[in-house]
């Protein structure tokens, strides 16, 4: 054999073998990724010629798949509740694939999951074409809706979610505002492009209509920060809820000209109870706890306890939250009541109202409850976990008491409070500037607990409003009382 010959002869077993690591990389390790891809018309076909399963609030079906007359696609996703659960289901679409628990759990919708495996073998044996699976949410329709309606109602932007303390599960997750995905999902390419394109263009305005305000963006959450820092307090100084703090009206920061005040003069010279200082919401009293007894070490490490730092999956994506650069005593102050920055989701400060209440085990929020064959037969339930364990029960004992006084006629939301029912709760009003430093309206929050008639905890609620401007703390406290009412008459 000439040197020619062996040469040829060489650079054809590379490239062979260059050929089959393709074959093999494309069969075995990213089958899937074709198999799955929106743009594969084959496996397209084979996909809506199956019914897809449904996704449920309880009893009620928040995304389904309605047969068509199409002959070689049959089915089409609807979505019969609009944009009430959009942030939810997301879309099921041929040009732009898939979003929300459309996506986190396809698999299950096809049937191809395997949990689904033994009824699959079944299944090739007998030929029986299996509907997907169906996917049970932990969300409460009632609940979802009144969420949704004290949004609009508002006249703001926001979000709202809703946690059982004890469990994790999330009983609303509403945004506003909302975008009905119907036309996305549509079997129509015309009607899903020019949903697409409205929706690019709602956002190429700022509306941003498909964000989920609860987890997908953060907001300085003002005032609500202030449940954290007393927590720490709790905890890494000792205080109780009778301990004495400094008050005043005003409190210079150090090494600096600017001085911290409160929104009225709600805060006498001299010093007050932690839980007074708490139910008036002194900005002085937290600034200068935080230049003076708390230290950057006992804040991030609360805040990481809390669950601040690290993204979430519920199984939705859920942004992390943050406290920024502590380290500064000016800036920590600043931080403490709220601001500089921090920034947090309203899924966040769910979880700290719903840690204070449950003896301090912080659980991980989720939101899908069971796993469904076609026909509702349960093939897997989710169980809680515990992520963390933030406070001793004696300390969350006090933050307890301490939180209690907000909703109390001495406090800035006495209108939370329930009848028959332990309430506690936190407002914020957080300051806002456009990107150039602008002034622009305060956003609204409050955060809140409730036990049942028993004592035990049953719900924790946080409402974020979107530049509100005045009055958005007392709004959002009554969105949360509404929503803790339904479910502890329920």
């Amino acid at each position: 054999m000439n040197v020619t010959v062996r040469r040829m002869a060489g650079v054809s077993l590379v490239l062979f073998v260059l050929l089959f690591a393709q074959v093999t990389r494309v069969q075995f390790f990213n089958h899937e990724f074709y198999d799955t891809h929106h743009l594969n018309a084959r496996a397209l076909i084979a996909e809506y010629s199956v019914q897809r399963g449904s996704i449920l609030a309880g009893d009620t079906v928040i995304a389904q798949s309605v047969e068509t007359d199409a002959e070689r696609i049959r089915f089409e996703r609807n979505f019969p509740e609009g944009a009430l659960y959009s942030n939810i289901h997301g879309y099921k679409s041929h040009n732009y694939a898939n979003s929300g628990l459309e996506h986190t759990e396809n698999r299950v919708l096809t049937g191809d999951s395997s949990v689904f495996f033994f009824r699959q073998i079944a299944d090739a044996f007998t030929g029986f074409e299996r509907p997907g699976g169906n996917v049970l949410t932990t969300l409460n329709h009632d609940m979802q809706v009144a969420a949704f309606e004290g949004l609009q109602n508002s006249g703001s932007d926001g979000g709202v979610v809703a946690i059982d303390p004890t469990t994790g599960a999330i009983l609303a997750q509403a945004t506003n505002p909302a975008w009905d995905l119907n036309d996305i999902s549509s079997n129509s390419g015309d009607v899903s492009s020019a949903a697409w394109a409205e929706l690019q263009e709602q956002e190429a305005a700022g509306v941003n209509p498909a964000t989920d305000r609860t987890r997908q963006t953060h907001y300085a959450p003002g005032s609500t920060f202030k449940t954290l820092v007393a927590a720490a307090a709790v905890r890494e100084l000792g205080y109780s809820a009778d301990t004495m703090v400094s008050a005043g009206n005003s409190y210079e920061l150090p090494n600096t000209d600017h001085v911290i005040t409160n929104s009225t003069n709600q805060c006498p010279e001299g010093q007050l109870t932690l839980q007074e200082a708490f139910a008036r919401s002194c900005n002085t009293t937290f600034a200068q706890m935080c230049v003076e007894e708390l230290t950057a070490d006992h804040l991030l490490d609360i805040a990481r306890d809390f669950g601040f730092g690290e993204d979430l999956t519920t199984p939705l994506w859920t942004a992390a939250s943050g406290i920024g650069d502590v380290s500064d005593p000016a800036y920590r102050a600043q931080s403490c009541i709220g601001q500089q920055d921090v920034h947090t989701t309203v899924t966040q400060n769910a979880m700290i109202a719903a840690a204070v209440a449950n003896d301090g085990k912080l659980m991980e929020p989720y939101l899908v409850d069971e796993i469904q064959d076609y026909d509702g037969s349960t093939m897997r339930r989710n169980n809680s976990s515990q992520l963390n364990q933030v406070l001793s029960a004696s300390e969350a004992h006090e933050m307890r008491k301490i939180m209690q006084a907000v909703v109390e006629e001495r406090g800035t939301a006495p209108g939370a409070q329930i009848s028959g029912h332990t309430v506690g709760g936190k407002t914020g009003t957080a300051e806002n500037t456009d990107s150039e430093g602008n002034k622009r309206p305060n956003h609204g929050w409050f955060i809140a607990w409730a036990d049942d008639a028993e004592g035990n905890p049953s719900i924790a609620v946080a409402v974020f409003l979107h530049q509100h401007g005045d009055g958005g703390a007392t709004q959002a406290a009554q969105i949360a009382r509404t929503l803790m009412s339904m479910h502890l008459d329920g």
